[in-house]
């Protein structure tokens, strides 16, 4: 037995040309990282987003309920460090595997959801790196 969807927290889809969908700007200084030290963090307040519901009405491009959210995501420790280089699709990069944690809050009018804290959040996979493609790989 499966559980009807209730809330669909994104931004929404910009319209075209570009076409992204569930992608944001983030306030300055909102990004942290040192990735050869394998550390980041990503924070922010009260972003705009919408309640759509559920992800039929997410995708159709209906307007949904007002809302923000909040979150912090940290990633922390050297697992194992990992270098990437596929000259055939021009990509290369520098990950270092590691651990994150997350936690998060949203506000739908007089709702409000939040998550357990950061430090009780885990994960199964994390990394942080730097990759190079497109005009940027070095084509040499």
């Amino acid at each position: 037995m499966g559980f009807a969807q209730i809330d669909d927290l994104n931004p929404g889809i910009t319209p075209f040309p570009s076409g992204l969908f569930w992608t944001t700007r983030l306030p300055p200084n909102s990004v942290f990282a040192n990735p050869g030290a394998g550390t980041a963090v990503m924070e922010a307040h009260n972003i705009p987003v919408q309640d759509f519901g559920d992800f039929n009405n997410a995708l159709s491009g209906n307007s949904g309920t007002p809302a923000t959210v909040s979150f912090k995501v940290q990633w922390s420790g050297v697992d194992e460090r990992v270098n990437v280089k596929n000259r055939a699709s021009g990509f290369a990069g520098e990950f270092v595997r590691n651990k994150a944690q997350i936690e998060w809050s949203a506000v739908v009018g007089d709702y409000r959801f939040v998550s357990a804290p950061l430090e009780t959040s885990s994960s199964q996979f994390a990394e942080v790196g730097t990759e190079r493609n497109g005009s940027f790989y070095p084509h040499v």
